[in-house]
């Protein structure tokens, strides 16, 4: 974390407040590697997994790829991509940015770090519009401002972007039926009609055939 101390404000000439303060950074627990696991595709109407991966120094010479997910958003295996390297504290925090995404769990969420372990945090995203969506995700740690912890992220370590494909639904051949019936139901109506006028006019017509030599019989 970053330690802020002997802030003062002072009042400037045009009536501004101009704060300034000493900043130290706590000592960090050494470099990790970034990873990023997220789809570069993904239809309208679907959720996936964004996660983000810190492993520690020590196992980054053990990692090994994993398989790639399938549909299903709570899968527990990842695609990564390398996202780079930073230094890693004791106490961080993330938070995704998107646009046009539903976005579950919101805000900046904090990790506390051990440097013997990986650290995870999860996002679970559904689009709101089709196209190529950028997100991105702020890597940051927090302060304490005079001893006291702020809630405010003052030291972003790292900015992470990248953009998601959305792809339009595309309507089944039995919706583009149900939708163009619908749409045409005035003119259908109207055929139907005349069909059905037709029919009854051919079978009068066939009756009044068959009636016609019973009456001749009779004379």
């Amino acid at each position: 974390m970053l330690a802020v101390q002997d802030v003062q404000q002072t009042r400037q000439p045009d009536g501004n407040i101009r704060a300034t303060a000493k900043v130290t950074a706590a000592e960090n627990l050494g470099l990790g590697q970034i990873d990023l696991a997220y789809p570069e595709m993904m239809p309208m109407g679907e959720s996936r997994t964004i996660r983000l991966k810190l492993s520690p120094a020590q196992q980054l010479a053990g990692m090994t790829p994993v398989a790639a997910p399938a549909k299903t958003p709570d899968l527990p295996s990842f695609v990564y991509k390398f996202g780079g390297n930073v230094d890693l504290y004791p106490l961080m925090i993330a938070e995704l940015h998107a646009l046009k995404f539903d976005v579950k769990p919101t805000g900046p969420l904090r990790r506390t770090v051990d440097p013997k372990k990986e650290v995870i945090w999860d996002w679970l995203i559904s689009p709101t519009a089709p196209g190529r969506q950028d997100l991105a995700i702020e890597l940051a740690i927090p302060a304490r401002i005079n001893g006291v912890e702020s809630e405010l992220s003052t030291d972003v370590l790292k900015n992470l972007s990248f953009a998601v494909e959305v792809q339009a639904v595309q309507p089944s051949p039995v919706s583009r039926i149900i939708d163009s019936i619908i749409a045409n139901a005035g003119p259908i109506l109207v055929a139907l009609i005349t069909l059905l006028g037709t029919l009854i006019g051919i079978y009068a017509k066939i009756r009044s055939d068959k009636a016609k030599p019973a009456r001749s019989s009779k004379k």
